[in-house]
């Protein structure tokens, strides 16, 4: 029965898609300020999602992240056509990041405001794309302009989106100009394109007569003032920035290759995908991210073995990638390694923060290591952090169906049927009750129709889920 109690969690552990780094925790923020800047952070996640997308783009501190990438006096020195084009640039970085990737919108599925002591909040949110959930942790500041978004950590993968756009504009996104050299290679040319052109002008003006030299004069006169113009422009330009924006972003070379290796998974080729990732990491790609990535694909396929090797690496990188704990846990758990799996659980929760499906897997476990006390609290916090009572209820559902406690969870789903939220068809395709897929309480209430009234009263959902 436990065996197949942890593979109804892992399977549907397997459901769900996470991505924080590790933040520094000290004193508690006030609770004033917290609620504030929980509801900014998830009303900008609202416009990322759903639009408008200039709510969100505006939001973001794009000036603070160039000025810590580029360094305050040369931000400053750029002119305010390149502050723009690289504004632009952070802005859209941040906004594809957190699209949906699908035309089904995503939502923001629970939010906790972490413990940051003075300076910036940090916001952990939940963000639902279809069936899977990014976990994502926003650092937002209140300035004298109203409240801005400083970072965003997409957790389990630990990628910093201010970082990447680093990696984005490459190592020198702006370099110094030589200016009087800079000058004089763009004036030459137009000076050069000048006195060809008062030459073939002179040349042509004594074959023709004089009457009709004006004409001349003025055709010839329209390319010499652009020529004009246009030298004015570029050394305008050149003696007024001090410095001058890379052309385009560098190349980054693994790009190509974690292209493939998407692709390659895509069609199921695993070999592959596997040494593109690897070719990937070789050629400068973030490598906790990568293996992580690697790691959740031999998951997916049962390769239990390799998900391990792949996930210990993820963790040993400096940085890691802290979801990899989590899929440890999850793969000690699939082995019947209770402690093992509560030690990683619980090391995933302090590094990267708590969410509702990681809270419910430890209450599943401390259930079946005895300790019902602890799991009864670990159940509560779960659904304090879940903003729909529908939500927290089904919550408390899979966590008493993973737990094999098949009242409890028909207690639990019993008021989603007045409110119009059940449904028995989804409840049978659910992995989270397998465990109880033949229990008696189970299966009659699966065979009741939609309405129903006249069951037994079973266990209240408050209830402790059984051993």
């Amino acid at each position: 029965m436990r065996a197949r109690r942890i593979g109804g969690l892992l399977a549907l552990m397997a459901a769900s898609l996470w991505l924080p780094a590790a933040e520094a925790r000290s004193q508690e923020t006030t609770a004033p300020a917290a609620e504030e800047a929980a509801d900014f952070a998830r009303r900008e996640a609202f416009a990322a999602l759903h639009g408008p997308q200039k709510i969100f783009l505006e939001s973001i501190d794009a000036d603070g992240i160039l000025r810590r990438l580029l360094s305050n006096s040369v931000w400053s020195a750029l002119t305010s056509r390149q502050q723009s084009l690289l504004r632009t640039a952070v802005r859209e970085h941040f906004a594809q990041a957190l699209a949906p990737a699908s035309k089904a919108p995503g939502e923001v599925a629970w939010a906790r405001v972490a413990e940051s002591g003075e300076g910036p909040i940090l916001v952990d949110l939940g963000m639902r794309y279809e069936s899977s959930i990014l976990k994502t942790r926003w650092t937002v500041r209140r300035t004298p302009r109203g409240w801005t978004i400083e970072d965003i950590l997409l957790v389990d993968p630990g990628l910093s989106l201010a970082t990447e756009v680093g990696r984005l504009l490459g190592p020198d996104p702006v370099r110094r100009r030589n200016s009087g050299r800079e000058a004089r290679a763009k004036v030459l040319p137009r000076l050069i394109g000048l006195a060809a052109i008062a030459a073939l002008v002179a040349v042509v003006a004594r074959r023709l007569p004089r009457e009709r030299r004006p004409l001349l004069w003025l055709t010839a006169s329209v390319p010499a003032v652009l020529f004009l113009v246009d030298g004015s422009l570029a050394l305008h330009r050149t003696l007024s920035e001090p410095y001058a924006l890379a052309p385009a972003p560098p190349p980054q070379p693994w790009r190509h290759l974690e292209k493939r290796a998407l692709e390659a998974q895509g069609a199921g080729r695993a070999d592959e995908a596997r040494d593109a990732w690897l070719r990937a990491v070789d050629a400068g790609a973030p490598a906790a991210p990568v293996f992580y990535q690697m790691g959740l694909q031999a998951r997916a396929r049962g390769d239990a073995e390799k998900a391990l090797a792949d996930f210990e690496r993820a963790r040993a990188e400096k940085p890691s990638a802290p979801g990899a704990l989590r899929e440890l846990a999850a793969i000690r758990l699939s082995r019947g390694e209770l402690g093992e799996a509560r030690s990683l659980l619980e090391a995933y929760r302090a590094e990267a923060g708590p969410d509702p499906e990681t809270l419910a897997t430890l209450a599943v476990v401390l259930t079946n290591l005895g300790d019902t006390a602890a799991a009864v609290r670990t159940i509560e916090k779960a659904r304090s952090m879940v903003p729909d009572v529908w939500r927290r209820a089904e919550l408390e559902a899979q966590i008493h169906g993973r737990s094999g406690n098949a009242s409890a969870t028909v207690a639990a789903l019993e008021p989603l049927e007045s409110e119009g939220r059940l449904d028995r068809s989804a409840l049978r395709a659910d992995p989270a009750y397998l465990p109880i897929a033949t229990d008696p309480v189970w299966v009659a209430f699966l065979a009741e129709p939609s309405s129903a009234s006249t069951r037994p009263p079973t266990r209240p959902p408050s209830a402790s889920p059984q051993q």
